[in-house]
C-alpha cells in the first residue's frame, strides 16, 4: 500500500508543468519505516501554483486506491487517511513554492531525501551550517536562561496547592519541554526545535532513558522529586551549554 500511494501521486503530479520535482521525506528519509510509519511526500512546484489545484489532482490518484476516509490541514502540507490503508498509514502530503526559504531538505534535521523525480537537477541538500538555524538556536537559549529558573515557580504554586493536574501541566509545558530543548541543544543540536519528538534517534540511549524517568509520575509526592531532578538537570544544562553557545556567536561571519 505504502508503494501504490507513493507511486500514484508521483504519477499524477509529474506531468504538471508546475511540479519540479518531488521527493520522500519523514522516516523513509532515515531509514526507519515501520508498520507505523506514516508517508511523507514533498514536491517542489513553482511560485505561481494553485495548491488547491494539486491537491485535487493528488486526491482523485488518491481515490483510484482507496476511498478518502479524512483530510486534514497542517501545513506546510495536508494528512489523508484513506479507508483501505489500515489504521496507523496516513499520508503526509507537502508543496513548497521556489520562493520558500526552507524545503526541508536539510540532512541533519530531516534526512536524506529519496527522489521521485526531478525535472531540473532542484533535489540538493540544503546548507546544514545555515547561519539563520544558529541564530533561531541561539536566541531560544538566551531565552530558556532568562526564563527556565523563573519559570518552575508555575510548577511549585501548584504543587503547593495540591493541584494534580494544573501541576501535571505545569511541569510538562515549563520543565520538560525546555529540557528537551536543551538536551536537544547538547546533543543534536540541528534539531533544537524538534520537541520530543525522535528523542530516542537524537539522544544517547543512556540520555533518553534519563529523561524518560522524568516523563510518568505516580502522584504529588512523586512529582516532587522528579521536579526537582528535572530542574538540576536543566540548570546544568544551560550552565555546559554557555560556553558552546557562546563560541558559536563569536566565530566570525562569511565576508565578515
Amino acid at each position: 500500500m505504502r508503494d501504490r500511494i507513493r507511486i500514484a501521486v508521483a504519477k499524477a503530479l509529474r506531468p504538471s508543468p508546475d511540479v519540479l520535482a518531488g521527493w520522500e521525506g519523514g522516516s523513509a528519509a532515515f531509514g526507519v519505516v515501520d508498520a507505523y510509519s506514516d508517508i511523507d511526500l514533498s514536491f517542489l512546484v513553482i511560485d505561481a501554483a494553485s495548491l488547491d489545484a494539486l491537491y485535487a489532482i493528488s486526491e482523485e490518484a488518491l481515490r483510484e486506491i482507496s476511498p478518502i476516509l479524512a483530510s486534514h490541514n497542517a501545513p506546510p502540507g495536508r494528512y489523508y487517511k484513506l479507508r483501505d490503508a489500515g489504521d496507523f498509514l496516513l499520508l503526509d502530503l507537502c508543496f513548497f513554492r521556489v520562493s520558500d526559504s526552507d524545503y526541508q531538505l536539510d540532512v541533519d534535521r530531516h534526512g536524506q531525501a529519496v527522489p521521485l523525480f526531478d525535472k531540473a537537477d532542484w533535489l540538493h541538500a540544503s546548507d546544514t551550517s545555515d547561519p539563520a538555524k544558529a541564530t533561531a538556536r541561539q536566541h531560544r537559549y538566551t531565552e530558556l536562561q532568562g526564563w527556565f529558573l523563573v519559570s518552575q515557580d508555575f510548577v511549585r504554586k501548584e504543587l503547593l496547592r495540591g493541584r494534580s493536574a494544573d501541576a501535571m501541566a505545569a511541569f510538562w509545558g515549563y520543565t520538560l519541554r525546555p529540557l528537551a530543548e536543551l538536551l536537544r541543544m547538547r546533543y543534536c543540536p540541528a534539531r533544537w526545535d524538534f520537541g520530543m519528538r525522535y528523542l530516542d534517534r537524537d539522544l544517547p540511549p543512556s540520555v533518553h532513558a534519563q529523561f524518560c524517568e522524568l516523563l510518568f509520575v505516580r502522584d504529588l509526592k512523586d512529582l516532587e522529586y522528579r521536579f526537582a531532578a528535572a530542574q538540576a538537570w536543566g540548570t546544568e544544562l544551560l550552565n555546559e551549554l554557555a560556553e558552546r553557545v557562546g563560541s558559536e556567536s563569536s566565530e566570525p561571519k562569511n565576508g565578515g
